[in-house]
This record gives C-alpha cells, sequence and structure tokens, in this order.
C-alpha cells in the first residue's frame, strides 16, 4: 500500500507539472498573439488616419471657397490687366501699349462688350477696338515706330496693321469713331498704304505728324508736319482731282426772302484736298467742308493740355 501511495502521488506531481507547461505555452502563445493584433490594430488605425487626413484636406470648406473668392476679387481690383488670348480674328502683334493714363478698354472689332482692360506693355493686334474712358489717355507704339494717341473719351478700330493686300503691299486702316487722335506715321513708302477713316472720310497718310478728331457732327484733321491727302469718297480718291485746303472757299451767306423750290434729290460733291504743314481742315456730318486752310501754332486750339501733353512726348522721343 505503501508503495501504491507513493505511485500514485508521483504521478499526481507529473500531471500537475505537465499542465503547468502547457498553460505556460499557452499564455506566451497568446501573449504573441495580442503583440501581433495589437500591432497591426496600430497599423490599421495609421492608415485610417491618413486617409481621413488626405479625404479633409481634400475637401473645401465653403469658408475656404468664399476667402478664394474674394482674394480673387481683390487681385483684379488691383491689377486691372485682364489678358486674354487672341481670339480668332486677331493676328499677330503689331505693335505695344507704351503708356495708359487712366481707364482703358478693349475688345475684338466684332465685339460689343468692352470686358479687356489695358495696362502698360500690353500687346496690340490686328482686329482691336480701344477706348479710352473719361480723364483717360492711352498711347499705342506700332511697328515701324508709328505712334497712336488717344485723348480722354476716344474710340478706335485697328481694322487692319501692316496687312499683306493681294497687290504685295502692307495696308493699315484704322477707325476714329469719336474723340481725338494723335499721330506720328513714319513708316509709309512706296510698298505700304496706311488710312485713317471715319463714317464721313478718309485719309492716306505718308509719314505725317496729325491730329484727327471727331466731335459730335464735326470731323476735323490737322497736319502739323508732311503731308495727308483726304476725301469724302474713299472709292474715288485716287480718281479724283486732289485740291490745296488753300483753294477752299466758304460759300457766301445771302440774305432776304428767297423763294424755295419743291423737294428734290440732292447729291453731295465729291472731294480730294491736300492738307500740308500747319493746315486744316473741317466737315460736317454730311461731308460737307465747313472751313479749311492754314492754322497757327499760337491760335486758342493750339494751347490746350491735350496739344501740349503730345507735343511734350514727341520730344522724349525725339519727333518733330
Amino acid at each position: 500500500m505503501r508503495y501504491i501511495g507513493i505511485i500514485l502521488l508521483s504521478m499526481a506531481l507529473l500531471i500537475q507539472l505537465s499542465c503547468k507547461s502547457v498553460d505556460t505555452v499557452s499564455d506566451d502563445q497568446i501573449r504573441v498573439e495580442e503583440s501581433k493584433a495589437a500591432a497591426s490594430n496600430d497599423i490599421i488605425a495609421e492608415v485610417i488616419v491618413e486617409e481621413k487626413i488626405e479625404v479633409i484636406e481634400k475637401v473645401e470648406t465653403p469658408e475656404k471657397i468664399v476667402s478664394e473668392a474674394i482674394s480673387e476679387e481683390i487681385a483684379d481690383a488691383v491689377m486691372p490687366v485682364t489678358e486674354e488670348k487672341p481670339k480668332a480674328s486677331y493676328t499677330d502683334e503689331k505693335g505695344v501699349v507704351s503708356y495708359v493714363e487712366g481707364k482703358v478698354r478693349k475688345k475684338a472689332v466684332e465685339e460689343s462688350d468692352w470686358k479687356i482692360n489695358v495696362a502698360e506693355k500690353a500687346k496690340v493686334r490686328s482686329g482691336e477696338s480701344y477706348r479710352t474712358m473719361k480723364k483717360s489717355r492711352a498711347e499705342l507704339e506700332l511697328a515701324g515706330m508709328d505712334i497712336l494717341r488717344l485723348a480722354p473719351k476716344t474710340t478706335i478700330d485697328l481694322v487692319a496693321l501692316y496687312e499683306e493686300a493681294k497687290d504685295g503691299k502692307q495696308k493699315t486702316n484704322i477707325i476714329l469713331e469719336e474723340g481725338d487722335l494723335w499721330a506720328q506715321i513714319n513708316s509709309v513708302d512706296d510698298e505700304s498704304e496706311f488710312m485713317m477713316d471715319t463714317d464721313i472720310a478718309a485719309a492716306a497718310i505718308t509719314g505725317t505728324n496729325f491730329r484727327m478728331s471727331k466731335v459730335g457732327d464735326i470731323t476735323e484733321m490737322k497736319v502739323y508736319h508732311g503731308e495727308v491727302k483726304i476725301s469724302n469718297s474713299k472709292n474715288n480718291m485716287n480718281s479724283l482731282a486732289p485740291k490745296s485746303v488753300r483753294e477752299f472757299k466758304a460759300p457766301k451767306q445771302t440774305f432776304g426772302p428767297k423763294e424755295v423750290s419743291g423737294p428734290k434729290e440732292v447729291s453731295l460733291k465729291e472731294w480730294v484736298y491736300v492738307v500740308k504743314n500747319m493746315q486744316s481742315i473741317k466737315f460736317d456730318r454730311t461731308g460737307k467742308v465747313i472751313s479749311a486752310g492754314d492754322f497757327s501754332a499760337k491760335d486758342k486750339e493750339e494751347a490746350t493740355d491735350w496739344v501740349k501733353w503730345n507735343k511734350m512726348r514727341d520730344r522724349k522721343r525725339g519727333l518733330k
């Protein structure tokens, strides 16, 4: 019995030690598995956090959108230039805006809205219209050192600038819609043509310093240096015999009763005048010449701020 008890006790001890060993292994395995799980959870958590951050960074809050919109409006107000890509009607660059004072705008000739504000160094192209607002001035420096200056409230259409025609000549056509234009044209020769148009008359420009104004119903051309040929019939300009402005005689005014004839069709006489140094011509909206002849630098009209400013600009450029 004694030996049986010892054997039973020994077996009990062996069983107990075996259980402890199993428990130890299980605990170790559990700790390893728990460690792996914790690490995996940390990785997943980091990935989730990073994805949330990326989503937050990509989503623009309403406050951010509003802030950016306000910033853009402020930038537009501070920098008025809104140069846009050339439209199909525009051709290659033919000059640069060399001076701007006040508000100046431009558009494509065929458009109606003046959407583009102009600043210095903006490119000038054929097919553009320019307009100066009240208390504004602009200077365009074209190819060949040709200069155009716009007085306040002036609109011009650059229909064509140095465009090659079928006859091989480089042709320029500019329309003065309203206002006052001062120009120094130097690039005209036998292989080029420079035309200034209004809705009433057209002028063929050679190497000339001239001023052309159109205010209300009256258009006036003044030549300071050089020569201009102007006509109320653009298509027949080359076939009509040109006259000097000194040949112009104002119609005499008659007084007293006069028999009034019945209604009849009136045809306006076509004319071509040559305007040279310190000469001018003025005509109305029907194309009728009102006055023509010489003018003086001492005239009251030549003492205006506009004339003085242009002469100052010309002297700085070394022009006559």
